[in-house]
């Protein structure tokens, strides 16, 4: 087939693709390199593809990875079972070990084509990530993004040729491949962040009044108008969305090691401590309403909720209950 028409699933199936994603053989990442460099139009099968091999994480024979694909391809197209149902001697055959990340990532890749893709214009590829959720992006320099809830990441079609350009609204964590050459920037508004080979987050949601910048690993520089400054590993800095107003801090690491892990903490927290978390964690501007509120101090751990099953915890054990309107959510306590 010619490489042209390749879908996220004949990529995965193309072995010497499977070694560049793998980074375990030279002349198959200076080849993929180069013709994803030179086919643009084909980086969101790539990325599509690549996220997938590393979800999947398995090692089976080249037969079983030709069969079970083979039946992810007919799947995908509506022409076959979804992947979720196999053969009971085809479960008995293969080890549980095998056939359970099989079904998650099939069910994954299947999720991607069914209403989960990204939209396109004449100069983008935008991703956002709707609702209360995340989501997870791999872009096609190998780069790795976590888009936060009520987010949009815009990609120009020209990324990764001559450099790495992206618009965000929103917040996302950037876990940037180091690409020789071609520098790393993300624009939000009038701020502009440029890495190499980094992890950061970058917050600027329309309500927040400042924008923030945390550097996890690395090295950042963060460009507003005239003004720019370089931030080490541990350090954030805040500024206004349109006017520089720099101020550099450390922040709380495994506050934002739980945030990557999917993990919302909550210990011993106030209604206040409550509606920042909730803000913070699921970018939606949370107002709490005036009235009158028993103490509060709650604890719990909620890993990978949407907001509303976080919502119902904490309003049930709290006696508060909560609404949204225009994208504001406001808490209120219960009249009896």
């Amino acid at each position: 087939m010619d490489l042209q028409q390749y879908k996220a699933e004949d990529f995965i199936l193309n072995d010497s693709f499977v070694r560049y994603c793998l980074r375990s053989n030279e002349s198959d990442i200076q080849f993929w390199e180069n013709w994803l460099e030179r086919y643009p139009h084909k980086q969101e099968e790539a990325a599509i593809a690549r996220e997938w091999l590393f979800r999947l994480g398995l090692r089976i024979t080249p037969e079983e990875k030709e069969a079970e694909f083979g039946k992810l391809k007919l799947a995908v197209a509506g022409a076959a079972t979804p992947p979720s149902a196999f053969p009971r001697k085809r479960i008995i055959r293969i080890a549980a070990a095998v056939m359970l990340p099989l079904i998650l990532a099939g069910s994954w890749l299947l999720s991607k084509r069914q209403g989960h893709t990204p939209q396109h214009s004449d100069t983008y590829t935008i991703y956002t990530a709707a609702g209360s959720m995340r989501r997870e992006i791999m872009l096609a320099d190998g780069s790795h993004v976590i888009l936060n809830a009520s987010s949009t990441l815009k990609v120009p079609h020209s990324y990764n040729q001559q450099d790495r350009r992206l618009e965000l609204q929103g917040e996302a964590l950037f876990e940037v491949a180091g690409v020789e050459n071609k520098p790393f920037i993300v624009n939000s508004g009038s701020l502009h962040v440029q890495a190499l080979g980094t992890a950061f987050k970058l917050r600027a949601y329309p309500f927040d009044t400042a924008a923030a910048v945390l550097l996890v690993n690395g090295k950042v520089r963060v460009a507003q108008a005239a003004a720019t400054a370089d931030l080490q590993p541990g350090e954030q800095l805040t500024t206004g969305k349109e006017q520089p107003a720099f101020r550099k801090s450390t922040f709380d690491t495994s506050r934002e090691m739980a945030w990557r892990k999917g993990q919302l903490i909550f210990n011993n927290a106030s209604l206040a401590d409550i509606a920042a978390s909730l803000e913070y964690w699921y970018g939606i501007k949370v107002v709490v309403q005036p009235g009158k509120y028993k103490p509060i101090r709650f604890n719990g751990v909620f890993s990978n909720k949407p907001l509303q099953d976080v919502l119902a915890a904490v309003c049930f054990v709290n006696g508060l209950s909560s609404s949204t309107k225009n994208n504001i959510l406001y808490i209120q306590a219960v009249t009896k």
